[in-house]
């Protein structure tokens, strides 16, 4: 399920398109496209392209929204630098573990549908076939300022939000949110 999860986290890595398409599911098709041109020629040891993934991890995914789900009522207990500290220790985190499992990402076909949501929310579901098995992505987007942003992701009935937010309140039983934001500097790299 580990795996599922941070397959649906790197599909996510190729957003620059979502800041220019109206169409979400049109956005989400340019940037597998992209992705998958990136990850042909993608070189692990080559920093510029490591940047670059990071950079379109940071310009699709909307950590404050995801954050701010997944550390639930915590979350309106922090002040503003605890929750700006948080989500940066958080995106740095993400982009490593997502980063790491790229080059196991490859898909043969992929097909998208969408549901409209109320207003500016919708889902994306796209189904990804690599080697005759397939896989449901869904991506539960929102606009803001003009750009679709993800706050969550399911894959094959996994969410990143319930996954993320199951790990930070056990670990905030255990060890507080100072627990939480230490865990995610040590995954982060930092």
């Amino acid at each position: 399920m580990r795996t599922l999860l941070l397959l649906g986290l790197a599909l996510l890595v190729g957003a620059p398109a979502f800041a220019d398409s109206k169409d979400p599911v049109e956005a989400i098709r340019r940037h597998d496209q992209d992705l998958q041109a990136l990850l042909k020629r993608y070189q692990p040891a080559n920093s510029a392209q490591r940047d670059t993934l990071k950079r379109m991890i940071n310009e699709m995914f909307s950590f404050p929204e995801l954050g701010k789900r997944a550390l639930g009522k915590t979350w309106g207990g922090l002040k503003k630098p605890e929750q700006d500290t948080f989500v940066a220790v958080f995106k740095r985190a993400v982009e490593s573990s997502s980063i790491k499992r790229l080059e196991n990402y490859r898909a043969d076909s992929t097909r998208y549908t969408a549901t409209p949501g109320a207003g500016d929310k919708t889902v994306v579901t796209a189904t990804v076939w690599r080697g005759g098995k397939s896989s449901k992505v869904v991506y539960k987007l929102f606009q803001q300022n003009g750009s679709w942003q993800a706050w969550d992701l399911v894959l094959d009935e996994v969410s990143s939000l319930r996954t993320y937010k199951d790990q930070f309140t056990a670990i905030q039983a255990k060890e507080g949110f100072a627990g939480v934001v230490n865990r995610l500097r040590a995954k982060g790299g930092d």
